[in-house]
């Protein structure tokens, strides 16, 4: 009769030693891995887009290159492209129909910097300039109009700004002067 112990010896005996068992590693899936990892690639992610943003904010806007000069904008008046010449109240808003232009004081600036005036559309393009130069070489050049888009007859509606900037090297370090005016649809 056999011992009720037998398998289990049977079993023991077939065993591989138990110094080889001990190099064999249990592979586990772990589900929190992954998403570590995950998060680690979107932190590095994250730190490349700000140390891009900080050295895109240093290229645009050097430290030391303000200056606290202001520029005058005498106003925003409405425009006659035939004359040239600017017409009616200092305005804020205006109707697509209506042509404006701003009227910068050049007087009021250090004459040893160079400035550009431009006004921008709504989709921030570029539909006016003046410059850049200095005060003295833009001096003639007080009224700065609005340009109506090539294909169209009036101004799109939305937000115009007006900025004189002083440049260096030929990039816009400082905003000396800013003015926003409406278009409207009507």
């Amino acid at each position: 009769m056999q011992s009720p112990h037998a398998g289990l010896v049977s079993f023991i005996e077939r065993a591989p030693p138990l110094d080889k068992l001990a190099a064999v590693r249990a592979t586990l899936y772990d589900p929190v891995r992954t998403l570590y990892r995950a998060l680690l690639v979107f932190d590095v992610v994250a730190i490349l887009i700000l140390a891009i943003g900080v050295g895109e904010f240093l290229y645009f806007e050097p430290p030391g290159q303000t200056t606290g000069v202001k520029a005058t904008i005498v106003g925003v008046y409405q425009y006659d492209p035939a004359t040239h010449t600017t017409s009616g109240p200092d305005r804020r808003t205006f109707v697509r129909t209506q042509e404006f232009a701003a009227v910068v004081d050049w007087s009021t600036l250090p004459q040893n910097i160079t400035v550009d005036a431009r006004w921008y559309d709504s989709f921030e393009a570029i539909v006016g300039r003046v410059g850049p130069g200095t005060p003295v070489q833009l001096a003639a050049q007080t009224i700065i109009p609005v340009g109506v888009p090539a294909p169209q007859q009036h101004n799109l509606p939305g937000q115009y700004v007006f900025v004189v900037e002083r440049l260096e090297n030929g990039i816009p370090v400082e905003v000396l002067a800013r003015r926003i005016v409406l278009v409207e649809r009507s």
